[in-house]
């Protein structure tokens, strides 16, 4: 064989592995980004929302909202019907037997609004990962919140 095709094949050889080696590091960053997201690293809304209820420093801006925001999650299939415990227990600290559809916080939390004392968060922003772990949180907030 030519020492110039060998030259020329090596080269091209290398080429195609430092492409691949880009694109698996491409691939670890993408994986990292979402692993921060889920874990409440990184930026933007979604991950804010983690890592303030994570932290438990959420503090829920009213019982109604709450009750809205569980439905909204079991509505968009983020949480199961095993959910209705911690709606049940909110309503019950509310006084209500059935959910306060007439409130404007509950129709916030219907819709995905997330009412805190200082903070605002749109769940229906936050794709269905984020999502779900959100509204598991939610639900364990709830719980806690009122003593259950």
């Amino acid at each position: 064989m030519d020492t110039r095709f060998k030259t020329l094949a090596l080269a091209g050889l290398f080429g195609l592995m430092s492409i691949g080696q880009a694109q698996a590091s491409s691939l670890d960053s993408m994986k990292d980004k979402a692993g921060d997201m889920l874990s409440g690293g990184g930026s933007g809304e979604g991950t804010s929302l983690l890592s303030t209820l994570s932290s438990g420093s959420f503090n829920p801006g009213s019982l109604t909202n709450l009750t809205g925001v569980i439905s909204y999650c079991q509505e968009n299939g983020y949480l199961g019907s095993t959910a209705d415990v911690a709606k049940n227990q909110v309503m019950e600290q509310l006084g209500v037997s059935s959910e306060p559809t007439d409130d404007s916080d509950y129709q916030q939390g219907l819709s995905g609004i997330l009412q805190g004392e200082d903070q605002t968060f749109n769940l229906a922003s936050l794709g269905d990962q984020v999502g779900e772990k959100a509204c598991g949180m939610v639900a364990d907030k709830a719980m806690s919140f009122v003593g259950g």
